[in-house]
């Protein structure tokens, strides 16, 4: 019996060690960029956090949430918050250091503005003004162009250029620098 205990636990250390020395499959990415959204006259600042979940040297899998808000002028006021899934795919392989993906997937996000419908003027000055709230939400496909590269054994940056089109016609499209590490 003791002998099966001591097997056992040599076993079970030598698949801990094991583990330890294979490369991490999984990632967390955080993304800063800038987009144009609804049909290119909606300059927004968008941050993005993603995990990833590499399943082969082709293949990946990643799920993520972002946040937006516009920069332009034409909104008062304007934010949506975005939640993303998409597979990528490594056509030259992904050789541990460097990973240049194409990816695809879906999009959900909800839209919110507020924005100046009327004002009045009285010898000059603004004495009232009016304003409307646009709530909007829909789905969308990812079209993603990626790539990524390993600073060291633990920490990434990368680049992503997108375009999601949307259910209700708004397209969202744009470029982000990441920066990431393996867990």
């Amino acid at each position: 019996m003791k002998k099966l205990v001591l097997l056992t636990t040599l076993k079970f250390l030598g698949i801990i060690c094991k583990a330890q020395e294979s490369p991490s499959k999984l990632d967390v990415r955080f993304s800063f960029g800038t987009s144009l959204l609804g049909t290119g006259d909606i300059q927004i600042f968008m941050i993005k956090n993603e995990l990833n979940l590499r399943l082969s040297k082709y293949w990946t899998v990643s799920g993520g949430l972002g946040y937006a808000k516009t920069i332009s002028d034409i909104f008062e006021t304007g934010s949506f918050i975005q939640a993303n899934t998409n597979i990528y795919i490594s056509p030259f392989k992904n050789d541990g250091n460097n990973d240049f993906r194409l990816g695809t997937g879906l999009s959900w996000y909800t839209f919110s503005d507020i924005y100046q419908s009327s004002a009045t003027y009285q010898n000059g000055q603004l004495i009232y003004q009016e304003y409307e709230f646009d709530n909007r939400k829909s789905i969308g496909v990812n079209v993603i162009i990626e790539n990524t590269y390993l600073l060291s054994s633990k920490y990434m940056i990368g680049i992503k250029l997108f375009s999601q089109p949307y259910k209700n016609g708004d397209l969202n499209s744009g470029i982000l620098l990441k920066f990431g590490a393996k867990i």
